[in-house]
């Protein structure tokens, strides 16, 4: 089963665009009669970093008016906007992108978003390109009266290029918004990066209130964020699925002996893993329950709370996996284990023996360890 990276891990990663022509003596040669007031004018300008706008998805920020756009098109969607330095030769070009993600915890606590993120590129990092990650700093940074934050780290790229990693984070009770900017430690400037924070603004209103209640889309937007990673980007959330998620969202986890209740009431003890191979669209708006075997638990803290993706096998052979917005516990691979929740997908992801495995991908409310 494929190993989740987190948004905020894949979106720094952006290679350099290189030039592939170098320039020729002659052609660079300046002739004799260039006047010094000049070349100090130019020399001057050059010092004067230019910036221009970017404004969708409901945000706008500046970013050096030399950039260019980034396709994000074959990004997850938590990416809105992307653009790098693709005027050099170097083989990583500086770069900022801008990511809205679901925030399944309702945490407005952006140290620990923070945290979380240093405890995954110290522990990961290498296997998405980030070697010798080390934070630097974190600064409470409120954006207008929300709470917010940067955290700053350097790593060692892929290239050999060090690099300087700055993320400007502000949860809010169901979304994560972040501004990521990635540098070479030799162009990095912290002036520049102050200048680029400073010109974010959010339109889209925020709800950022302590103890208040998790939107009802929360569980619906992380189910669906977090689909096509599980299945390799061969499945979506369809609309029936998140409406009848959202429409349920207390139970996404069921938290509570009354939750536990409910969702155990939902479940129609006459689907099978049979009837979701054969059709799992049928049974978007159902509860069902599987139990069997554990052959892999995992669980992720580099969304801002733990969740968890847990593989189980039937006692007819048949596999599902649990996405479950929450941790499992003392739940090992081997236990025996009774997931309960919604339907997603139908996919099959690569196995030991080099072939492919069908699974169906379920929403999981509960994971009870037998």
């Amino acid at each position: 089963m494929k190993k989740l990276i987190t948004i905020l891990a894949l979106t720094v990663l952006l290679s350099a665009c290189g030039n592939s022509e170098t320039s020729k003596t002659a052609d660079t040669q300046t002739t004799e009669t260039t006047s010094t007031n000049a070349t100090e004018t130019v020399s001057a300008e050059a010092k004067t970093p230019k910036y221009t706008t970017y404004s969708g998805e409901g945000i706008s920020f500046s970013y050096p008016d030399h950039w260019k756009s980034v396709d994000t098109s074959q990004m997850n969607a938590a990416v809105k906007a992307a653009f790098s330095d693709q005027s050099t030769s170097a083989q990583f070009a500086d770069n900022i992108n801008f990511t809205i993600e679901s925030s399944p915890s309702g945490s407005i606590n952006p140290e620990e978003f923070a945290n979380n993120v240093v405890d995954y590129y110290t522990q990961n990092g290498e296997s998405i390109g980030i070697s010798n990650y080390k934070k630097v700093s974190y600064t409470n940074k409120p954006y207008k009266e929300y709470n917010a934050g940067v955290l700053e780290g350097n790593y060692t790229h892929t290239s050999g290029t060090d690099i300087v990693l700055v993320q400007y984070m502000i949860p809010t009770n169901s979304e994560l918004y972040t501004m990521t900017l990635t540098y070479s430690k030799d162009s990095y400037k912290q002036d520049a990066v102050n200048e680029i924070i400073n010109s974010l603004s959010i339109s889209a209103p925020l709800e950022q209130t302590a103890g208040s209640t998790v939107a009802e889309s929360t569980a619906a937007n992380f189910f669906n964020d977090l689909t096509p990673f599980i299945t390799d980007n061969t499945a979506v959330l369809d609309q029936a699925s998140y409406d009848f998620i959202s429409g349920n969202s207390d139970l996404f986890p069921a938290s509570t002996a009354d939750l536990r209740k409910k969702a155990k009431g939902l479940v129609d003890s006459k689907v099978t893993t049979r009837h979701l191979n054969k059709n799992v669209a049928n049974y978007y708006e159902d509860f069902v329950s599987v139990s069997g075997q554990v052959i892999q638990v995992e669980e992720d803290n580099s969304l801002g709370s733990t969740f968890s993706i847990v593989l189980v096998m039937d006692d007819n052979g048949n596999y599902v996996t649990a996405l479950y917005p929450a941790t499992t516990g003392d739940l090992l691979d081997g236990d025996y284990a009774t997931v309960i929740g919604a339907p997603i997908a139908n996919y099959s992801f690569q196995n030991v023996g080099g072939g492919f495995t069908n699974s169906t991908l379920i929403g999981a409310s509960l994971v009870i360890a037998e």
